[in-house]
């Protein structure tokens, strides 16, 4: 997908969703799809939980939340952390089985050797919370920003 494109959809998402939480559910949701990730296996209620977790954590809390993903997402769904690996294991690998490799290119940036194999569930976990980071802006960025804007106007004024 190209950076215009994405530009496109993203201000489609945005007008469209006010709601922070329903534009990130949303992206979420459209990303997992176009992935071919069958909507219908439990492994995507538990990678579309996942995925929301990672984009709800913040930046310096990330690194160490690997083995914190299936635990969350068991406690959210009342099962545990090994059946929710296993479903999204299996969801993930039925979607690299049905997914087009060029869509495969243009949401997660794979192509040739890397679409043998399918990822494993932390790496898909990861690429596709970046892809859903690129669509929805994170809001951290969206509040440094605001803070800076607020001490320039201070500091010189309107």
């Amino acid at each position: 997908m190209e950076y215009h494109e994405l530009i496109a959809l993203s201000d489609r998402f945005h007008s469209r969703y006010r709601d922070p939480d329903a534009l990130l559910d949303a992206v979420i949701n459209a990303t997992l799809c176009a992935l071919c990730v069958p909507a219908n296996l439990l492994g995507y209620r538990y990678l579309f939980l996942a995925v929301r977790y990672i984009r709800k954590t913040p930046q310096e809390k990330r690194l160490n939340m690997l083995r914190d993903i299936y635990p969350h997402v068991a406690e959210m769904t009342g099962t545990n952390p090994p059946m929710a690996e296993r479903a999204m294991r299996y969801a993930i690998s039925c979607a690299w089985k049905r997914a087009d490799p060029e869509v495969l290119y243009s949401y997660l940036g794979l192509r040739g050797r890397d679409l043998k194999n399918a990822p494993t569930n932390v790496e898909f976990l990861y690429l596709v919370a970046e892809r859903v980071r690129l669509i929805t802006g994170d809001p951290e960025d969206e509040a440094r920003f605001q803070r800076l804007m607020e001490e320039a106007h201070k500091r010189f004024g309107s």
